[in-house]
């Protein structure tokens, strides 16, 4: 496991697979974006980021919800994951009721048009 600093500057390093049926998720997520991340290889995006519930082996999604029911869209048995340290229980219990979830309305109209911009001039600089 590892710190939550660390989980978001290097994913790729710490991630681990778990199995999807070990996961709980907020389901209040804009469907129709997960529906379009589906159509993708879900095993090639930035991994999620998990809290592992601190006595069993559960974990919730603190950062990723699109992409974990994007992965359940298509039917995988396992995502890649970080998993963050959560000793007291708090934060597991916090992001499994959605605490740390934008809502679907901000995820369509604010943080999809963003990523479509940055993604937009990532191709245009390195073209």
């Amino acid at each position: 496991m590892t710190d939550l600093l660390r989980a978001y500057a290097t994913p790729n390093k710490y991630a681990v697979e778990l199995h999807l049926d070990e996961i709980v998720c907020d389901e209040n997520v804009d469907t129709e974006y997960a529906e379009s991340l589906a159509k993708h290889d879900v095993s090639k995006m930035t991994p999620i980021i998990v809290i592992k519930h601190p006595s069993k082996r559960l974990y919730a999604v603190l950062d990723g919800h699109h992409r974990f029911k994007a992965a359940q869209l298509r039917g995988l048995k396992t995502i890649r994951a970080v998993v963050v340290d959560d000793y007291v229980g708090l934060g597991f219990d916090l992001t499994s009721k959605g605490g740390f979830q934008p809502s679907p309305e901000l995820t369509r109209h604010i943080r999809v048009p963003i990523k479509r911009f940055v993604e937009y001039l990532r191709s245009f600089l390195l073209e």
